[in-house]
C-alpha cells in the first residue's frame, strides 16, 4: 500500500469517476485502474462495485476509504511540518485577499516589528468580493483571505472574524422621486449591484435577498464605486451599516424599510489552506490574524432579547 494508491482512491471517490480523477491527477485512466487493482489484491478486498456505471464503494470499501482519509490527513500534516522544519525559508512574497467590507482591525499588528520589519517579505493585498478569496486560496494565488465563506471545504482552515449587516439604502435626493420607498415604487429604480466574475445569474440570487430579478439592475465592478453611486443618487442598494452611519446621520442616505427589501448579514472569515507550509513570516501573520479575530469576537455586541 502506498500514499499514491490512497490518493488515487480518494480522488476517484471525490470526483465520481476514473476519468475525472485522472484529469485532476494528470495521470492516465489505466494507471489509476492498476493502482486500485493492486490495492485490492494486496488485501483481497473489493473496493468498488463493478456492476455500477459509476464507481461506487462497496460497504467494505467505504470503511477502508474512511480510514484512508484519516491516514492521508496525518500524512499531509506530517509533510507540512517536515517542510516547515526543513528547507522552508523566509517567503519573498505573501498575498492576502480582503473583502471590501473587511474592517481594518483585522490587519492590526501585522506590520509590527516582530513580524515583517526583520524580513524582506513583500506583502500584497488584493480586494476581491464575495467568495473569490476562497477560490484564490485553493488555486494557490493567495496565502490568506478575509472574506465570505461559500461552503465547508476540508482543505481550508476557517475562523469567523466579523458579521456585517447589509442594509438597503437610497440617496435622499432620489428617495423624493419614489414615495413611500416601497417594493412597488422602487421597481423602476436601479439596484446597484457589484458584479462578480461576470456571472450575473449567480450574483443576482445572492444579492437580491427578496428583491426579485424583475427589478432594474446597475452593475459595478467594485464596492467603493457602488457606495459612491448610491450616495450620488444613481440607484439604491445594500451597504454595510458601519460604512453608511455617517451618511445616514448627515441625511445623505435613507434606510429603506420594506418586507420585500430586507437587510441581511454577511459573515467574514479568516482563511488559509490547512496543509500549505508556512514560513516564519506567514506563521507570524497567521498568528496575528487569529489574535485579531479573537479580539473582534470578544467585542461583538450581545444580542438583546
Amino acid at each position: 500500500m502506498t500514499i499514491d494508491q490512497l490518493e488515487t482512491l480518494e480522488m476517484i471517490v471525490e470526483k465520481g469517476s476514473f476519468k475525472a480523477a485522472s484529469e485532476h491527477l494528470h495521470k492516465t485512466q489505466p494507471s489509476l485502474s492498476v493502482a486500485i487493482k493492486k490495492l485490492e489484491e494486496e488485501f483481497d478486498l473489493q473496493l468498488f462495485n463493478r456492476e455500477e456505471y459509476r464507481p461506487k464503494l462497496t460497504p467494505e470499501g467505504l470503511v477502508f476509504y474512511n480510514w484512508a482519509k484519516q491516514c492521508l490527513y496525518t500524512f499531509r500534516e506530517l509533510k507540512t511540518v517536515g517542510t516547515e522544519l526543513g528547507s522552508k525559508k523566509v517567503e519573498p512574497f505573501l498575498t492576502i485577499v480582503l473583502d471590501p467590507l473587511v474592517r481594518f482591525e483585522a490587519l492590526e499588528g501585522i506590520f509590527q516589528e516582530t513580524v515583517l520589519s526583520k524580513h524582506p517579505t513583500e506583502m500584497t493585498f488584493r480586494s476581491e468580493i464575495m467568495s473569490v478569496g476562497e477560490e484564490l486560496l485553493i488555486s494557490g494565488e493567495a496565502d490568506f483571505s478575509i472574506s465570505t465563506k461559500s461552503s465547508d471545504n476540508d482543505m481550508i482552515e476557517s475562523v469567523p472574524f466579523d458579521r456585517v449587516e447589509m442594509i438597503p439604502v437610497i440617496a435622499k435626493s432620489l428617495a423624493k422621486k419614489h414615495p413611500g420607498l416601497t417594493y412597488k415604487s422602487l421597481k423602476q429604480c436601479p439596484q446597484v449591484v457589484v458584479l462578480s466574475q461576470g456571472d450575473k445569474n449567480s450574483l443576482l440570487k445572492k444579492d437580491a435577498k427578496g428583491f426579485t430579478a424583475d427589478s432594474k439592475k446597475c452593475f459595478v465592478t467594485d464596492h467603493s464605486l457602488k457606495h459612491k453611486m448610491i450616495v450620488s443618487g444613481f440607484g439604491w442598494g445594500r451597504l454595510a451599516r458601519n460604512e453608511v452611519e455617517k451618511d445616514l446621520k448627515k441625511d445623505l442616505l435613507i434606510e429603506i424599510h420594506d418586507e420585500n427589501i430586507k437587510p441581511f448579514t454577511l459573515d467574514l472569515h479568516i482563511m488559509r489552506l490547512k496543509h500549505k507550509p508556512l514560513g516564519p513570516v506567514a506563521k507570524a501573520v497567521w498568528a496575528q490574524l487569529l489574535q485579531n479575530a479573537t479580539i473582534k469576537k470578544s467585542k461583538r455586541p450581545t444580542k438583546r432579547n
